[in-house]
């Protein structure tokens, strides 16, 4: 046991004061204590940084790094962007950022041993939304890590488009640059990187591939970067050293700072005699060839005078395999050639297979199995490699230090049996399955004969970025055959969309006919640029004359929308491609007609006609607290049901009466129960206010949606007090209350077996789940927890705001002066 003077001592030592009239202490509180002073004083401190960070900040040279790895993020599979990363001990340098690349980034953050923080410089090779789509999402993720400096470099102005974001996110305490290679190459401790200029054919003037004499950043502009290494010094050899008698002392310290020494026996030993054969530059070659008409301006680029370890090659299957393009490929001298092809099958993000699968043993109805489930969980058989090529799928890996050869060690094969046999390893979720079973089916065999419609498809539940099991908010709604409703469209929401459908996705995307943006935040509107791209190429892949897109949004929205379709140069401009209608237009509900010689405008008589077409008769939105311009949505269908959605907003009044008596409420539910204080500073709601609001609007079920990543796996329903038996204090769980997944497909006669599913969700996840009741049970008991997080919160909320930075936040100033608010 430790003395009373000892554990004074220590407690003295952690700025918590012990009164000195105790006789005794209590070693748990004692514990406690010392793990709140670490986090109070890790909040005044500065925030963990790289190690390479802390020695260059102290004037010590970081020395170069011995591991250098590039690694492919996605093939172009499924609508993913053609995307890889080349990773070193302290930088990760990305090349092109397409919709849902911070996903997978995060998901294969251990599998790659890639820290998904130090992804510091951002390289484009094109100006396209395929190859941009995910930049936002990726800069407010590393916002959130702390990281203080992001670097672009691009054949367009990436700073201007993030500025057109304006009223979506701001970057505070944030450093927002991008390199000039008019100027120079970039350099840094482990490369040096250079940007080769290429043209399509109709472009090339006599400027040729030089880029200080052409135009800056023209329309048809393509950077090929040819990255070098730094030489890697030999090391010392301690066998030499013994060999020539050299003892283990400082002399061999001086021998590996590249110092001559010499012996007391009078000898010269050369540091060169002593030490290992160091590694030469090695040079890797990433080349984006959109079309044929480039290959004149590779040709006569510099290019070819170099010799590679490794050419990676982002162009379309079509390119690939073109005989004018093998033949130039034939003429570079490099060892390996490394195809990114579209054509072939590999698993991009295997978590959202394996939760669908093991939802989908509970129960195949709400959770079916996703369209190319069944093609991804054979064996993966990659095309044998020919003159020195290899096709790179997700997670192939060629390391550049040490130089080595292609690895698919890691490539990922679906494995739907492993998937079941884990979940059956969890007793608790056996035993709570087996006693719900039985009863579940036959609920099931009931649900059969409801109505077809609506039928509720969430493409994405979670709040804010995504994680492995939930994307960000999006939810399709299907009133009838031929017409689909999107409620949000976070970024990744077409790669849903691929996901679920297959190649049903054109048809599904061409039936996407309206469209409702409930706020100006990321993470539910970041997408919908791409899905209208989508949209048209749908069309036209259908053959079908292009229908405008009836969007319903914030009034920010129009001004956004502008400058992104102007931003990418498209053939059609933001007007051809959809027809906006201003989602305070709809407060009080549809117009009416019964003024149609005389008052009726024509953008109402439009309004009506357009939803009497799908049979709602009433579609009012509600404006609601959360940003500015934020409301909620409440649709009425001639078929007798009705829906209300919330989209972000803290508790609403307005809300709850316009909703009244609806057959759906979907609701977020951001927070646990417990959180209602930091719930109101973020202006969103916990579990327990979103059911509090099914159960005021009279909704007959409510379906809890927009969770916190803390709650990706499981949200924590808590169970409440039954108010008619008060006395006994008896505690029971919402009868009429389920949670949303991803992939989940929800027809209303499905909504009773989704809420007695809760338990067994739960269950599935149980030790996630009995964590966070350990949690809520401590907060029960210490009166001041609550207060101590509140605190913290406060603090991160102000420098995410850009009021404060926990460090040198002098000297991180954003480059980009946008007036808006946090995201969350």
């Amino acid at each position: 046991m430790l003395s009373t003077s000892i554990i004074k001592t220590l407690l003295y030592r952690t700025q918590i004061r012990l009164a000195s009239s105790s006789s005794s202490i209590d070693i748990a509180d004692f514990i406690r204590g010392m793990s709140s002073a670490k986090k109070l004083k890790s909040e005044s401190s500065t925030i963990n940084k790289p190690r390479h960070v802390r020695m260059k900040e102290r004037g010590r040279d970081p020395g170069l790094t011995s591991r250098i790895n590039l690694q492919v993020i996605s093939n172009g599979y499924v609508g993913t962007c053609k995307s890889l990363i080349l990773s070193n001990d302290q930088t990760n340098y990305l090349f092109n950022c397409g919709e849902g690349t911070q996903r997978t980034l995060q998901e294969k953050n251990t599998i790659w041993e890639t820290k998904f923080s130090k992804t510091k410089h951002i390289f484009v090779t094109k100006k396209s939304w395929d190859t941009m789509g995910g930049l936002l999402g990726l800069c407010i993720s590393l916002k959130e890590t702390y990281l203080n400096e992001i670097t672009f470099h691009a054949p367009c102005d990436v700073i201007d488009l993030l500025k057109h974001w304006k009223g979506l996110e701001a970057f505070p305490n944030v450093t927002l640059e991008q390199h000039d290679y008019d100027k120079a190459e970039f350099k840094d401790d482990c490369f040096k990187i250079n940007a080769i200029a290429l043209r399509a054919n109709n472009s090339i003037s006599n400027t040729g591939n030089d880029l200080s004499q052409m135009k800056k950043f023209p329309e048809d502009l393509v950077y090929a970067y040819l990255c070098e290494t730094h030489p890697f010094p030999g090391s010392l050899s301690a066998e030499l050293c013994a060999f020539h008698g050299v003892p283990p002392s400082e002399l061999r310290s001086r021998l590996k700072n590249g110092e001559d020494i010499t012996l007391p026996d009078g000898r010269v030993i050369l540091s060169k005699d002593v030490t290992l054969p160091g590694e030469p530059p090695v040079k890797v070659l990433i080349l984006e060839c959109p079309s044929l008409n480039y290959l004149d301006s590779i040709i006569k680029s510099d290019l070819n005078s170099h010799s590679y370890h490794t050419i990676v090659h982002l162009a379309p299957h079509s390119i690939l395999n073109n005989e004018t393009y093998r033949s130039w490929m034939k003429s570079i001298k490099t060892t390996h050639h490394l195809f990114l092809d579209e054509t072939q099958k590999n698993v991009h993000i295997e978590a959202i297979y394996r939760y669908q699968t093991q939802l989908n043993y509970i129960d195949d109805g709400i959770f079916p199995l996703l369209s190319y489930h069944n093609s991804l969980k054979e064996e993966l058989k990659l095309p044998e490699s020919v003159d020195n090529i290899t096709y790179g799928l997700t997670s192939t890996r060629i390391p550049i230090r040490p130089i080595l050869g292609p690895d698919n060690s890691k490539l990922v094969v679906l494995q739907p049996q492993n998937y079941i046999d884990t979940l059956l390893e969890n007793e608790e979720f056996k035993q709570t399955f087996t006693a719900a079973k039985q009863q579940l089916q036959a609920m099931h065999e009931i649900a059969k004969t409801g109505h077809s419609y609506p039928e509720i498809i969430f493409l994405g539940t979670g709040s804010a970025c995504p994680s492995k099991p939930r994307n960000t908010s999006g939810i399709l709604i299907h009133i009838n055959d031929t017409n689909l409703f999107l409620l949000d469209c976070a970024e990744g929401t077409v790669g849903q969309i691929r996901h679920f459908y297959g190649d049903q996705s054109d048809d599904i995307l061409s039936r996407i006919h309206f469209a409702y943006i409930s706020h100006m935040h990321a993470d539910h509107l970041g997408g919908l640029y791409g899905l209208i791209q989508q949209r048209r190429r749908a069309f036209e892949n259908l053959g079908h004359k292009y229908e405008k897109l009836i969007l319903l949004c914030p009034n920010k929205y129009i001004d956004v929308g502008e400058k992104q379709w102007n931003y990418f140069s498209n053939k059609n401009s933001f007007d051809d491609d959809v027809h906006v209608i201003f989602n305070r237009t709809l407060t009080n509900g549809l117009p009416s007609l019964t003024n149609i010689g005389g008052e009726n405008t024509n953008e109402e008589k439009f309004l009506f006609e357009k939803f009497k077409s799908i049979g709602l008769h009433g579609v009012q939105t509600v404006l609601v607290e959360h940003i500015y311009d934020a409301h909620a949505l409440v649709l009425r269908h001639i078929d007798g049901w009705s829906l209300a959605f919330s989209g972000d907003c803290k508790q609403s009044n307005d809300f709850i009466q316009a909703g009244q008596n609806v057959d759906v409420l979907i609701h977020e539910a951001t927070f646990e129960t417990g959180l209602e204080v930091y719930a109101s500073q973020m202006r969103h709601c916990t579990m327990a206010q979103a059911i509090d609001v099914g159960r005021r609007m009279n909704a007959k079920y409510t379906i809890l949606w927009h969770f916190s990543q803390r709650y990706a796996k499981i949200p924590f329903l808590s169970e409440r007090k039954d108010e008619e038996d008060s006395d006994k204090k008896q505690t029971k769980r919402p009868d009429n209350v389920c949670i949303s997944f991803d992939f989940m497909r929800i027809h209303l006669s499905d909504l009773p077996r989704a809420c007695e599913l809760v338990p067994v969700f739960e269950s599935m996840f149980y030790d996630e789940w009995l964590n966070m009741k350990k949690r809520q049970t401590r907060r029960e008991q210490e009166p001041d927890y609550f207060a101590k997080n509140t605190r913290m919160i406060e603090s991160k909320r102000k420098f995410m705001s850009g009021r404060t930075s926990p460090s040198n936040s002098d000297k991180t100033q954003s480059t980009t002066k946008n007036n808006t608010s946090p995201r969350q």
